[in-house]
């Protein structure tokens, strides 16, 4: 068994300052609007607390849908929409600090706000996130990221407070006009900085865990088992392409 390397924390207080889903490492130039995201009300899950440094990040994957930005790509959630706008959010910068539409620190206990990701032994499906939202017609990626800050890790996934993007996973099918990646990879690696190719870099539990849908059935048990979760953190170095 891998040991957390995030150290324990109390239970959050107020935070200093107000923060943003997507928040640019500088400010925009572009003054592209920052959408904050709806999530599920108050559940009641058996979860841990835990602070990550930015050298030292917890890695976990995620889902994302591409959407078009003018003449550019841009990564967006797959599934939660901006209540104002009907639309999902989009992440248009590498790194990203969450929010809550109720104006508590995000993540909080209790709450589902937090930047998602899964870790090796994560109930949640990333592939059954996918046929939960078959109605989409955008292209989709997986892509790696760096969580730290406040982290909190229940059997579902993880929900941290920061996260940069370090690697984008294409598929070789579901593109428009029977178009390759090839395109769309170099438009993401321009606009993000990371490496962007195939899904030979993602990890083999993220394709194994296939259920019908992406949350786990009524049935499995949300009691936290740390010893199931891959917590190790890593040095923060970059990614060959």
């Amino acid at each position: 068994m891998r040991q957390p390397c995030g150290q324990l924390a109390e239970a959050p207080g107020a935070h200093p300052r107000p923060i943003s889903l997507f928040r640019p490492p500088l400010s925009p130039r572009s003054g592209h609007p920052r959408p904050i995201a709806i999530y599920d009300p108050v559940v009641d899950i058996d979860e841990r607390l835990l602070r990550f440094p930015p050298q030292a990040a917890l890695h976990a994957w995620r889902l994302f849908r591409l959407r078009t930005e003018g003449k550019r790509l841009v990564l967006s959630s797959p599934m939660y929409h901006d209540d104002t706008t009907g639309l999902t959010p989009l992440w248009p910068y590498p790194e990203a600090e969450a929010t809550c539409y109720k104006a508590h620190p995000a993540p909080s206990p209790g709450c589902r706000c937090g930047i998602y990701g899964a870790v090796a032994g994560t109930l949640d499906s990333l592939p059954g996130y996918l046929r939960d939202t078959a109605y989409e017609h955008d292209p989709w990626a997986y892509a790696e990221i760096a969580c730290h800050g406040r982290v909190f890790v229940d059997m579902r996934g993880v929900r941290a407070e920061q996260a940069r993007l370090v690697r984008i996973a294409l598929p070789d099918s579901g593109w428009p006009d029977q178009a390759g990646p090839g395109e769309a990879s170099q438009m993401l690696r321009d606009r993000y900085g990371v490496p962007a190719g195939g899904m030979e870099c993602v990890p083999p539990w993220l394709t194994a865990n296939v259920r019908p849908c992406g949350q786990p059935p009524d049935n499995e048990s949300l009691n936290l088992d740390l010893a199931r979760l891959d917590l190790s953190c890593r040095e923060d170095r970059s990614p060959t392409a």
